[in-house]
This record gives C-alpha cells, structure tokens and sequence, in this order.
C-alpha cells in the first residue's frame, strides 16, 4: 500500500516551530508524506518582534505548474497561515487542481485570537477567509475565528453549549461538512475542543485543562493531527480527542522545561507520546 501524502500550504519559519516545522514532523511522525509548499520562508515566528521574510506569492503558480505536469496528486491539501488575500486565491487554484474525489481539504483559518485578528491582518482578511473555506471539507478555527466567519460578536465567556452547537451548524453553511473549534472558554480553568458532522449530525465536544502557557504553533499542531488521524479514516469524535491529547501533552512538557515560549511546543521529544496515541486510538 503507498504512503499517503498531504500537501501542505504554510509558510516556512527557521527559528520558533510553526506552520511547516510543526506540520512537517507532526504529519510524518503518524506515518503521512508531507509535500510542503511554503508560502513564504522566515528567519524566525513573529513572536520575536523582529524578522526578515521572503515572500513566496510570484513563486507558487510555476510550483503548481510543474506538479500538474509530473502528475503529482495529493491525498489532502491542508492550508495554515496564509499572509494575504494573494495567496488565498493561490490555494484555492491549489485544491481546483488537484482536488480528486477522495482528497480531503483541511482548512486552518488561522487570522485571529483572544477576541481580535493577528496584527499582520486587516478585516478584508475575514471575508477573503470565507471564499477559502467555501472550499473546504474540513474547517478548524478557534473560537475567536469561529466568531469572525459567521460575523458574530466575540466574548470571552463560556458560550452555552445550545451557542456552541448552532456556531458549528452555522459554519457548515458556509461550505464545510465537518467543523472543529478550538479553544473555546470553559469554566474552571479549563478548554472545550468541539465538533460537528453535518453528514451524520454528530455533535462532540472534549474538555481539557488549561495549561498556563502561551507559545506559538499549537494550532497548527492541532491540526496536523487532525488531518494525519482524518486520512487514517478515524471518526471526528476520536481525532479531536486524538489532537487534543497530544497537544496538552506538548504544551505541558514545554512549560515544564522552562523553555522560552517564542520558541514554540519542543515537538522532538514528545513525538514518540504521539505515535503511541495513535496505537491507542
């Protein structure tokens, strides 16, 4: 049996694990090729204040070109952060070529958190966000992005799970059969990851403890294995538990090492815990 294979739309960081360094091991480790195509390369994440960046936007039409031409094909496209509307418009020609009937695409709608967009972005990024996820067959925001896509106020109070289930009911409106929202406030310290299937109707919800410690890429670890579990024909139910398992884990192993949060989840050693929750599950 060949080895399933993701291509993999973010950009590329050096220093601070993000976008393709986190997907990169993340996917690999459960098993998955991962083709990366980098939107723009960094010297360092954005949490370090100061950076250098190329810009790969003229680049990617002649990347897709040339796959088209050795008749590449892909299992999943799974996009991240994306810098500007340009390259929104760029991965969707992504998915119109080499969408097949059984690839998944997975959409981070990566723009916002905390109640507010990222500094990079203005509010065009919102609306150029929904033409993507038009596309997608799988979404996962967190709750602040949720929010944004369906033009909802932000709180950041617990919603009822009444709000929660119509968020995710309104959001596969908007073209997705299977949504997952991240980071929703719960009570007591703790964080709800939820899901909804509109094929079935199955709506899930998980809660994890909140762990006191802020770094970068966690949310492209998130997803990750989300779309590593996904292409194992793992249910929805399974995979957020599955992605939320993990992550605490990193995150927790992290703080404890004391390590400088603007250098994102220590990936390398946990990877090993990974693999054995995909025994597991």
């Amino acid at each position: 049996m060949s080895t399933k294979r993701v291509l993999a739309i973010h950009d590329l960081c050096s220093f601070g694990r993000c976008s393709l360094t986190a997907a990169i091991p993340v996917i690999s480790a459960m098993g998955i090729q991962v083709c990366p195509f980098p939107t723009a390369l960094f010297s360092n994440n954005l949490t370090y204040g100061t950076f250098t960046c190329t810009d790969c936007t003229p680049d990617m039409p002649q990347f897709m070109a040339q796959w088209q031409k050795l008749g590449y094909t892909y299992d999943a496209v799974y996009s991240g952060f994306l810098g500007n509307a340009e390259q929104i418009s760029l991965v969707i020609e992504a998915i119109n070529r080499f969408h097949r009937t059984d690839t998944v695409i997975i959409v981070d709608p990566a723009m916002a958190d905390d109640g507010k967009l990222y500094p990079v972005f203005t509010g065009k990024i919102v609306t150029s966000m929904r033409t993507l996820v038009q596309k997608a067959d799988v979404i996962t925001p967190n709750y602040t992005e949720a929010t944004m896509l369906l033009n909802e106020p932000y709180t950041p109070q617990a919603p009822t799970t009444k709000k929660i289930q119509r968020l995710c009911k309104d959001l596969t409106t908007l073209g997705p059969s299977q949504v997952i929202i991240t980071s929703v406030p719960c009570d007591h310290d703790k964080l709800k990851v939820v899901c909804y299937n509109a094929r079935t109707m199955i709506y899930d919800e998980y809660v994890i403890p909140r762990i006191p410690f802020a770094t970068c890429g966690t949310g492209d670890i998130f997803t990750s294995v989300v779309t590593g579990s996904l292409l194992q024909n793992k249910s929805l139910s399974a995979t957020i538990r599955w992605a939320a398992d993990f992550v605490s884990y990193a995150i927790n192993y992290t703080y404890k090492a004391g390590t400088d949060s603007r250098e994102g989840v220590q990936l390398e050693p946990c990877l090993s815990y990974l693999r054995g929750l995909q025994q597991q599950k």
